[in-house]
């Protein structure tokens, strides 16, 4: 028998990946959203009323569910407050497994709110996987696709740190392998196969657009600076800068077999995906 799943911020990045992936194995999926009426999902996914900030929501979304994709919007300041209460709702509905959206490294920052949360989840008493991905290669369509397809130009504080940047689809697959599975007690560290700087994945997207792509590799006060004039909150702004330290740093660099072990396939490549999604920057 098929069980539901209820898959939290699901029109976002991870979170519409999960729904495809469950959908594709034949889950049953529960879609949370703001607005059911004007959020479209594939056929057979049950759209229902969330939101973060109305506790009120949260019963009838989680009433029988099995397992839960935690994920929490980016740059809550009560992230962990609100966090915990879905855990506590989710266990005294009946949800028996949960699946945490993180981040790779947190198990080194004790501080971070994911962190936290998955020291929650993991006291919990219910069945957990941790999905950790390293950076989205969608990010480079979604926040930095704008000057890309304008000029040619890709502005970051990167340096020359390299990342292994991974495909949402791919995180939408692991989340869901570990939502309808039966493994608990693991946290997978999710990233593409190879480990590539931002001149190289400037380089790949002017291969798979036939444009002309340039890195430029801005200060961190500069990137700093442009955030808050499109309007990022203090937190942001201090979460997305410390981001770009680790990278400059060289502590972004790290490339796991995790995909494959899982999913039986090799990861994304990006010169791949790029190819598939050049229409986006064109």
């Amino acid at each position: 028998m098929s069980r539901t799943v209820l898959v939290l911020t699901a029109t976002g990045t991870t979170g519409s990946a999960t729904v495809e992936a469950l959908v594709n194995q034949g889950a049953q999926v529960r879609a949370a959203t703001r607005d059911p009426k004007a959020a479209t999902f594939p056929d057979g996914v049950q759209a229902v009323a969330w939101s973060f900030d109305d506790t009120s929501t949260w019963g009838a979304a989680l009433e029988g569910v099995h397992a839960l994709y935690l994920a929490m919007p980016s740059f809550r300041p009560d992230e962990v407050e609100v966090g915990k209460a879905i855990l506590a709702a989710a266990k005294a509905h009946g949800v028996k497994r949960v699946v945490k959206l993180s981040a790779i490294g947190v198990e080194q920052r004790p501080e971070s709110g994911h962190r936290q949360l998955e020291l929650a989840i993991e006291a919990s008493g219910l069945a957990w996987v941790h999905v950790r991905p390293s950076f989205f290669m969608e990010n480079f369509i979604e926040f930095y696709g704008g000057p890309i397809k304008a000029e040619g130009a890709l502005y970051l504080p990167a340096g020359q740190g390299k990342t292994g940047f991974v495909a949402a689809a791919d995180i939408g697959a692991m989340a869901a392998a570990a939502l309808l599975g039966t493994v608990s007690g693991e946290a997978w560290v999710i990233t593409g196969p190879e480990s590539l700087d931002h001149a190289e994945v400037a380089s790949q997207i002017a291969e798979a657009t036939g444009k002309a792509v340039k890195y430029h590799d801005i200060p961190a006060q500069v990137f700093a600076d442009a955030l808050r004039s499109f309007g990022s909150p203090e937190l942001g702004v201090a979460t997305m800068s410390m981001l770009y330290e680790y990278v400059r740093n060289g502590y972004t660099g790290t490339v796991t077999g995790e995909v494959e072990r899982v999913l039986g396939r090799p990861a994304t490549r990006f010169v791949d995906w790029a190819a598939e999604h050049a229409a986006a920057w064109r």
